[in-house]
């Protein structure tokens, strides 16, 4: 199971977001979003979250009722299963949307938990459908959303399918280098992802130990290194078509 605290949106005490001064606006669905309609929203009730690591955002199964922006920090998304075996489906970075699968019926279609401490934006999903036909802006950065998560979930489920150990790892860090590099720009071959061998097994289907020896192959190859949270992409030619 997931550990943590369960950190209910009604439980915690809310403030109003500052939109305008918002430190990811440029990469979320808020970007070059009409200075009136963040007025609209402010009034309308967006919420700021500050949650501790390891802390339950929220569970599969559970109501469906707000969409949540990351701020700040790292979070996850993952589906358990009954032998206890967790399945990450994907990482989730400042500018992401995250909470905007599932149905009324049946509740969230996963469960979501916060890597690093984080901070959250909320709006009920009446309020931000509302935004998304107020603001014909807000409403693309929505689609674009939707769209860049499937599309790194299809990506997901092709390596997972497909590809060897090697190739698995090799997309996944690969891919978390260029998000990180998206959001802090620079050319830096370097980055830092505050993930264990455990989120690398559990997001490629794989066991640690056999994600200690990939990457220690992958080293002696002199493509990457990843150590306490530091990425170095060695050859990063080679490394996309190992990916």
């Amino acid at each position: 199971m997931v550990l943590g605290t369960r950190l209910s949106p009604i439980a915690s005490v809310p403030r109003v977001v500052l939109c305008e001064r918002c430190p990811i606006r440029r990469h979320g669905v808020c970007d070059q979003v009409d200075p009136h309609d963040f007025e609209r929203m402010a009034s309308d009730g967006p919420r700021v979250r500050n949650l501790a690591a390891g802390s339950v955002l929220f569970g599969e199964g559970d109501a469906f009722d707000r969409v949540f922006t990351l701020q700040a920090g790292w979070a996850l998304t993952s589906k358990l299963f009954e032998d206890g075996h967790r399945q990450i489906i994907r990482f989730v970075l400042p500018g992401d949307l995250i909470g905007f699968e599932g149905s009324e019926a049946t509740g969230m279609a996963y469960g979501a938990e916060a890597i690093t401490a984080v901070r959250l934006c909320g709006m009920e999903h009446s309020m931000f459908f509302k935004e998304c036909s107020c603001s014909p802006r807000f409403a693309m950065n929505y689609a674009e959303a939707v769209t860049r998560e499937a599309m790194l979930a299809w990506n997901h489920v092709g390596a997972l399918g497909q590809q060897s150990a090697r190739g698995r790892v090799a997309n996944l860090l690969v891919e978390l280098h260029q998000r990180v590099r998206a959001i802090e720009g620079g050319d830096d071959p370097a980055v830092w992802l505050p993930i264990n061998q455990t989120h690398i097994a559990d997001a490629t289907g794989m066991t640690p130990v056999h994600v200690c020896r990939t990457l220690k192959r992958m080293r002696q190859e002199g493509l990457l290194e990843f150590s306490k949270g530091r990425l170095v992409l060695i050859d990063p030619g080679r490394l996309a078509a190992v990916a």
